[in-house]
């Protein structure tokens, strides 16, 4: 059995062959592995707004590839979760996000702007639970020409970042 940063290597190298129609392939070939999950706070000096953060960028452009936040939502069993992916996705079909080898969840892309396509969603008590124990999160995805790319995120510290971002 692979470790898991070859394993996440090997996806984020193949993605790259796929989405080499997009013009992609450069950004995506020399990838900067991420760090464990963290968390960012902003405020306005009477409340302060926290969310676990994780991304995924290339390693000499620093272009974003993939961007992750998540934060408490009013049921506390579940996240409030955005996700930026980068322009130049199928927006017709679903991004399917999944925890190793389970079940996926299927989430539509709401918009696009200049910096990126964008996925908000509530994830469920079960998807918030596999993340926790989880080794990587699986983000599948279309290219413009229907072509399926899948990137990975680890899942290295998601628990105790998300914990303290409540």
């Amino acid at each position: 059995m692979m470790p898991a940063m070859q394993q996440q290597r090997i996806i984020i190298a193949a993605a790259a062959l796929k989405w080499a129609a997009l013009d992609m392939a450069p950004a995506m070939a020399q990838e900067t592995p991420p760090a464990a999950w963290r968390v960012e706070c902003s405020g306005d000096g009477k409340t302060l707004d926290c969310r676990a953060v994780q991304q995924l960028f290339q390693r000499d452009t620093r272009q974003l590839l993939v961007s992750m936040l998540v934060r408490k939502a009013p049921d506390p069993k579940a996240a409030l979760v955005t996700l930026q992916l980068p322009l130049g996705l199928n927006l017709t079909e679903a991004v399917q996000l999944k925890v190793d080898n389970g079940q996926p969840e299927k989430q539509p892309i709401q918009t696009c702007t200049n910096t990126g396509c964008f996925v908000s969603m509530t994830a469920n008590e079960r998807l918030v639970t596999a993340m926790r124990s989880g080794t990587e999160l699986k983000i599948a995805v279309q290219d413009a020409s229907k072509n399926p790319v899948e990137m990975s995120l680890p899942l290295l510290g998601f628990g105790l970042a998300f914990d303290k971002a409540k």
